[in-house]
């Protein structure tokens, strides 16, 4: 759905309040949770079944961003038997990637142990031109820079950034800092640096200017299929 700006997209006391860009696709089909604010900035797609929480404190997505289904921006979840939806404490979703890397958010209990509404609220940013691929989580506290691509079943931990146009390969677990214009692969240890100091280096600049291109094409093709495919469904509910 499409909000202006500055306007709450909230209905209840219960979920956060949302505020969204005018020209962002927040879809009916994603999921809102916590208290704490949300909000996201021009030509935005969030998709069905894409996660935003608020839970742990605010989030805020930048403009041109692409969230895609069953992501986890701003996590890790707490279910209601007390365990915490977190992929980098199991073994990955990608083959032959395995992390027992635990998250800072997992709540391990005490005695001087307080409640998440009382802690520190951890703002999650996620920057302009950002695309996060399908089953990937964000947990609150990171930061993911501007033209990050973020491909499927990755997990960037709590206080993590992500350096402007990174890449981070399937199934990586992401514990430290990554920099600028590196690609991370492999158990998360194996880098290589996209952009060098070089003759290359203006043909690197032209290629990611390509793909963000490419990706603001993508997006705004799949906002007009998922507003097509919603007024189809309204009126067949009509009928």
């Amino acid at each position: 759905m499409s909000s202006q700006p500055s306007q709450s997209t909230s209905a209840s006391s219960s979920r956060p309040p949302v505020t969204l860009g005018q020209t962002t696709h927040l879809d009916p089909g994603a999921y809102i949770r916590g208290t704490h604010a949300i909000a996201a900035g021009e030509h935005t797609l969030v998709h069905p079944r894409a996660q935003l929480v608020a839970a742990h404190g605010p989030l805020f997505i930048g403009d041109k961003c692409i969230i895609s289904e069953k992501c986890i921006i701003g996590g890790p979840i707490q279910s209601t038997s007390g365990s915490t939806s977190d992929p980098a404490s199991k073994t990955s979703s990608a083959p032959g990637i395995e992390s027992n890397q635990p998250s800072p958010l997992i709540h391990q209990g005490g005695a001087g142990d307080v409640d998440d509404e009382e802690r520190d609220p951890l703002k999650t940013v996620i920057n302009d031109s950002v695309y996060i691929h399908p089953s990937s989580q964000i947990h609150a506290g990171a930061t993911i820079n501007k033209g990050v691509l973020i491909e499927s079943h990755v997990t960037v931990l709590a206080n993590v950034k992500v350096g402007a146009h990174a890449k981070i390969c399937a199934g990586v677990t992401v514990d430290r800092d990554v920099a600028d214009w590196t690609v991370l692969y492999g158990n998360g240890n194996i880098k290589r640096q996209r952009k060098t100091q070089s003759a290359e280096e203006d043909q690197t600049e032209l290629v990611e200017m390509l793909r963000l291109k490419a990706m603001d094409k993508e997006r705004e093709g799949t906002v007009a299929l998922l507003r097509a495919a919603a007024r189809v469904a309204s009126l067949a509910k009509k009928k």
